[in-house]
């Protein structure tokens, strides 16, 4: 009898073991759930999006907190964003980091940061937009308004300050894992000429007049300031919460240049990630890698831009986010099989959308890429201050 129980134990022992090793080696999977579509905007969906990503042995999931200037958190200091459902007092962003816990997935606040608004301008006289139109952005030929709506100009001083505020206002209050960062740029070549940061520029190269867009002075200078600000987060983010990661939505547009300098990301938009990620002030790179492998053109670039992400990581994380949560369910296994192949530490989607496709995905992703719960990876170079979350 002795001998049998025995037995009985070490076969239960050897089946938790294998349960404990079943678990894949640890990789980014995240989503970005935004405001735009269903996916956070009311319990139900928050619900719906926590279950699928669990169900799809996701890890990561992004939940859109400051959209335009706008808040879909309690914010001290913006208005409340449009679009969202439930009862008056129903905050998506602290449901959501509710509901991820309680599934075993963490959670970081997607933060844009100059875009401020779409078409036209807000009605709220409230709104930063209204309360300072002298920060907004200017192109050349003095326009406000980008095809992408509204930007803030990251040569104001004063925007810098004001939006570490409203970030630093976020993290006082969450218990969130990350902070991801989106329009972190200036939307063009041609944009950065507010009245204040001309004035600026002029002043500490003792010029007057209009700098000329192709200007290379003039692009540094821009190229700074958007460097600066990502900076200041970064030493809010670590005075408040030092394990907390910082990672951004950066640019990848067209071919990966041998050359960082040749990149858009550098001399179009002012987007210096290359340094960020070698000055240590950005913990988890994610290049909007938007390219669908199913064209042999487009399955180049993305494959030469896998190659830029790790080339360029200085030792940090780097991760291609893909449109792989649309409705192209081969092209998202294949994304994250590339990935993979090429030595990234995991994969992100652009956007979750709670569509036609969506239960075909997850079944594909879990069946294919994602068969077995992991971890999401460490920072070790954020080990080093006491342990602790977040939002302790």
């Amino acid at each position: 009898m002795r001998l049998r129980l025995a037995a009985i134990i070490l076969g239960l022992l050897a089946l938790c073991s294998g349960y404990a090793h079943s678990a894949a080696k640890p990789e980014y999977r995240a989503i970005q759930v935004h405001t735009w579509i269903p996916g956070m905007l009311s319990p139900q969906q928050i619900d719906e999006t926590v279950k699928w990503a669990k169900d799809a042995n996701m890890n990561l999931v992004i939940l859109q907190a400051r959209r335009v200037a706008d808040a879909v958190y309690n914010s001290a200091y913006e208005p409340r964003a449009s679009g969202i459902e439930g009862p008056p007092n129903f905050d998506p962003l602290g449901y959501g980091i509710k509901k991820c816990r309680e599934n075993g997935l963490q959670v970081y606040a997607w933060f844009n940061v100059y875009r401020v608004w779409g078409g036209g301008k807000p009605s709220n006289p409230k709104h930063i937009v209204n309360q300072h139109p002298e920060w907004l952005n200017k192109s050349f030929d003095g326009k406000t308004g980008t095809s992408d709506g509204l930007f803030l100009d990251p040569g104001v001083p004063e925007v810098r300050a004001y939006t570490v505020k409203v970030l630093g206002d976020l993290l006082s209050k969450y218990d969130v894992d990350g902070i991801m960062l989106d329009f972190v740029r200036y939307p063009d070549r041609d944009w950065g000429y507010s009245d204040i940061s001309v004035a600026r520029f002029n002043k500490q190269y003792n010029r007057t007049g209009k700098p000329d867009p192709r200007d290379l002075t003039w692009a540094r200078w821009r190229r700074e300031q958007v460097s600066q600000m990502v900076r200041e987060i970064n030493a809010e983010i670590k005075r408040q919460k030092p394990r907390c990661v910082l990672s951004a939505a950066t640019i990848p547009w067209g071919p990966c240049a041998a050359l960082w300098s040749k990149t858009d990301a550098f001399a179009w938009v002012f987007q210096d990630w290359r340094r960020w990620m070698e000055e240590g002030i950005l913990d988890v790179n994610m290049p909007m890698n938007y390219k669908n492998p199913a064209k042999p053109r487009d399955q180049g670039w993305y494959v030469d831009w896998l190659e830029g992400m790790k080339k360029w990581s200085y030792g940090r994380h780097a991760i291609s986010v893909a449109m792989v949560l649309y409705n192209n369910v081969d092209g998202a296994v294949e994304q994250i099989r590339l990935a993979r192949e090429h030595g990234l530490p995991g994969a992100g989607g652009f956007a979750f959308s709670q569509g036609a496709h969506s239960a075909e995905l997850a079944a594909a992703l879990k069946a294919k890429v994602y068969q077995e719960p992991a971890p999401v990876p460490v920072c070790p170079w954020l080990s080093k201050p006491p342990a602790q979350k977040c939002g302790e």
